[in-house]
């Protein structure tokens, strides 16, 4: 009899061979590269870092595009108000006055063609500046209070179109206890009250005396 072979057959080689490439092992050697279902992913506190600096600069640069917009629109909307046009005389606005009857001292002054624009002042002498305002408004206060006897000029100041108007006659004195400087005063009050009753925005009140001194 021949002796037995001591090497295992080729079959059972072949079978041991298939058995180790599907054993779990194996398996877990290709998946360790990817994580699978309920495997857990550690997170550091420079991950965490990381993502708190990143929302920090973007809550950053919102903060200063929304405040770059807020001042371009606020300082627009100041510029608009500032160069806003002029669209009707602050101090003077009367667009229609109820002219009352003129006294007949006065008749001549309201000739349309009696000069209003003018500087008959006298050097060393005091006059009541009624107003300061633009010109078309002086124009239309020098004229009502022609019509009630009034004698009054409208003074140019400068190139901006403002213009003064004063009252006739010149005074030597500011002293109320003067009757020409009371009377005087008093007229313009009375006609100021007119004034405000035809339309006017100011009752004269502020008139004060100036020297004119050329």
């Amino acid at each position: 009899m021949g002796r037995r072979q001591s090497r295992p057959a080729l079959l059972e080689l072949l079978k041991s061979r298939e058995e180790e490439a599907s054993s779990p092992a194996a398996d877990r050697d290709h998946t360790t590269a990817w994580p699978g279902p309920g495997r857990s992913i550690r997170i550091t506190a420079g991950h965490l870092l990381v993502v708190a600096a990143v929302v920090i600069v973007l809550l950053v640069v919102t903060w200063m595009i929304a405040f770059r917009q807020g001042e371009l629109q606020a300082r627009s909307d100041l510029e608009s108000v500032i160069f806003q046009p002029v669209v009707s005389d602050p101090v003077l606005a009367s667009p229609q006055i109820k002219e009352s009857p003129a006294p007949p001292e006065a008749v001549l002054e309201n000739h349309p063609n009696a000069p209003v624009m003018g500087d008959p002042r006298q050097e060393g002498l005091f006059y009541f500046v009624l107003a300061e305002t633009r010109e078309a408004g002086a124009l239309r206060l020098a004229r009502f209070c022609r019509a009630r006897g009034l004698e009054t000029w409208v003074i140019p100041r400068d190139n901006a179109g403002l213009a003064r108007v004063i009252a006739l006659p010149g005074l030597t004195s500011t002293s109320r206890s003067e009757a020409e400087c009371r009377n005087l005063d008093d007229r313009i009050g009375g006609i100021g009250l007119q004034w405000v009753e035809s339309g006017g925005q100011s009752s004269l009140e502020d008139r004060y005396l100036v020297r004119w001194d050329g």
